[in-house]
């Protein structure tokens, strides 16, 4: 019976210990589920930087241009290249064509999230926001034009010959309106936060004290110029068509100065004239926020991700052009288009300058800036009563400042 019992106990000991030395040679050989989900959720984390991040550290940016780099290419590896170009390098130009599609689409997503995060629109230039609304409702119009309306394509291949192709593609198209479409939610955010919106616990809003939007006097002159072009042009197209199938108008003729001068209005240089509109505005639209960040000594509240993203869509949009040209052996995509060249190249030139502000000239002021935002609203203990105190009646002894 001694040795029965003696037996049992050793059995139970040897299944105590088996207990034991299972979890723990778990733990010792792998992560456990909690942990590989943690990891997992940080890797997506990482991957979704160009959304969620505000600060644009090394660790995210080089994470978020990874992602965006192997999606683009993963694309553009399994999409049919350009017929013109050598079988080894057509993959590789689409892979770079869908690499900076994808950069330049999601470059409007991070300043509307962190507006909306942020409750706030301070640091933003109110006149960059309305002049790329205006440079991309013109870009829209000019695309659109092209790919869906038949008169505009007839009227060009009238004049440059039946065998003239329209370069315009789909994927151009669905650019503009998304572009447009994201441009003018931030408009909408600026419009929002500035004049509807109230962050304090009493919901009470002096609309005497804020402004709606406030644009510079050189973006307003701006701004009524194009708009006058925009409408005295197609009257006048209408007007030329309309004298055209009527008898003619002598006092007109004399005005202008020339028989068939209104005949020269058509919409096919109306399209045009968008075209260059934009251009226009692609040149001059970054000068406010450079000047806007100059004065505040800070970039706080102007995604540097926008600029990241931009910069790497720019960048790889005008060396497949040149590669491609060099593909090709020829050259006069980069001669007959050298407009779309230096506007690209100057668009880098502005992305540069973000980035020494953001990365060298105020990098010092955008943690205290950042924390400032990120403190609670609410004391998170009592333990030190007086001092929240202290810091309520100086927040109280300040004037509110409206910034716009």
């Amino acid at each position: 019976m001694d040795s029965a019992n003696n037996n049992n106990d050793n059995d139970n000991n040897n299944n105590n210990g088996d207990e034991i030395a299972e979890p723990a040679m778990h733990a010792s050989n792998g992560y456990t589920s909690g942990d590989v989900v943690k990891k997992l959720k940080a890797v997506l984390s990482l991957m979704a930087s160009p959304l969620t991040d505000e600060v644009g550290s090394t660790r995210s940016v080089l994470s978020g241009l990874a992602t965006i780099f192997l999606a683009g290419a993963s694309i553009g590896l399994v999409t049919p290249g350009n017929p013109v170009l050598s079988p080894p390098y057509r993959s590789v130009s689409a892979a770079i064509g869908y690499v900076y599609f994808l950069a330049w689409s999601v470059s409007f997503y991070p300043q509307v999230i962190s507006n909306f995060k942020r409750k706030s629109v301070e640091g933003l230039s109110p006149d960059f926001v309305v002049l790329n609304v205006i440079g991309f409702a013109c870009y829209t119009a000019y695309n659109a034009s092209f790919f869906w309306n038949t008169t505009i394509q007839e009227e060009y291949k009238r004049r440059f010959g039946p065998d003239a192709e329209i370069t315009v593609q789909s994927n151009d198209v669905a650019f503009a309106i998304h572009a447009l479409v994201l441009s003018f939610v931030t408009f909408c955010q600026i419009i929002y936060y500035n004049y509807f919106y109230c962050p304090g616990p009493t919901g009470e809003i002096d609309r005497r004290t804020r402004t709606v939007i406030q644009l510079s006097r050189p973006v307003l002159a701006v701004i009524v110029g194009i708009v006058a072009i925009c409408v005295g042009y197609p009257a006048l197209v209408l007007l030329g068509k309309g004298s055209s199938s009527s008898s003619k108008n002598d006092n007109l003729d004399v005005l202008l100065g020339d028989d068939d001068a209104l005949a020269r209005f058509n919409w096919l240089d109306f399209l045009y004239l968008l075209s260059y509109i934009k251009i226009f505005i692609s040149l001059i639209k970054y000068i406010p926020q450079v000047v806007l960040n100059v004065r505040r000594k800070s970039t706080v509240g102007w995604s540097i991700w926008n600029i990241l993203l931009d910069f790497t869509g720019g960048t790889l949009s005008d060396l497949q052009l040149v590669l491609d040209c060099a593909n090709a052996k020829d050259f006069s995509g980069i001669t007959h288009n050298k407009a779309k060249l230096a506007l690209g190249s100057l668009s880098i030139v502005f992305d540069i300058i973000f980035l020494v502000q953001h990365y060298c000239l105020y990098s010092s002021a955008e943690p205290t800036i950042r924390n400032e935002q990120n403190e609670p609203l609410l004391p998170t203990t009592d333990s030190d009563p007086e001092g929240v105190q202290e810091v309520s009646e100086e927040e109280q002894s300040q004037p509110e400042t409206i910034f716009v």
